[in-house]
């Protein structure tokens, strides 16, 4: 059976005595909070959210391909596929053109799962105009697409808490849905009111 470890970014997430390095996947998100102190220093997946300012902001830097789960990830997954439309703020193609020379596996995650995911949240209470957090958004596709059978997923260091465009509540509900169901293991973490989640 595969483990996989899906590391958010809580800052209040200590992760020193869980052994991460051994699962045999670990994924992290965007600016991988406490990697390489308070949550192990393994990559093997990178989740990038790809419209906003965010991926500007990563654009706009030429050290960015030298961070060390850019370079240590085998797989870099977009939250959002490429979009034409102005108002998506989309980066994808920027970033897979960026990402490209380092020989990564790159890929994102395609509208109807996003659409699906929303109408997932949709039942737990989120407003129809929610943003989809990025851990939310993979988290769902790998639970979807996943085989309990053959996979271990344990999540770690999501706070549920941050910006006030996402439906946190919704998404803790829908994770805690998924626990009781044991399609994953979620390993909470206290709330802290401090911004910069998953």
């Amino acid at each position: 059976m595969t483990q996989t470890a899906i590391i958010g970014n809580a800052p209040e997430f200590d992760g020193r005595s869980l052994h991460l390095n051994d699962y045999d996947h670990v994924v992290r998100f965007n600016n991988t909070a406490g990697l390489g102190s308070k949550s192990g220093t393994k990559t093997s997946e990178l989740v990038l959210v790809s419209r906003g300012g965010q991926p500007a902001e990563w654009l706009a830097d030429p050290q960015f391909t030298q961070r060390r789960a850019v370079q240590d990830a085998r797989r870099v997954t977009l939250v959002f596929p490429p979009s034409a439309r102005i108002e998506d703020e989309c980066h994808a193609e920027e970033l897979c053109q960026r990402l490209a020379p380092l020989g990564k596996e790159i890929r994102w995650i395609d509208e109807a799962t996003e659409a699906r995911a929303r109408q997932a949240l949709l039942s737990h209470g989120a407003s129809p105009t929610a943003a989809l957090s990025s851990g939310f958004l993979y988290t769902f596709m790998t639970v979807e697409a996943g085989d309990p059978r053959k996979w271990a997923l344990d999540v770690f260091g999501f706070g549920f808490d941050g910006w006030d465009g996402h439906a946190w509540a919704a998404e803790r509900a829908w994770f805690e849905a998924c626990h009781r169901e044991r399609r994953l293991k979620l390993h909470r973490v206290p709330v802290s009111g401090v911004e910069s989640q998953i």
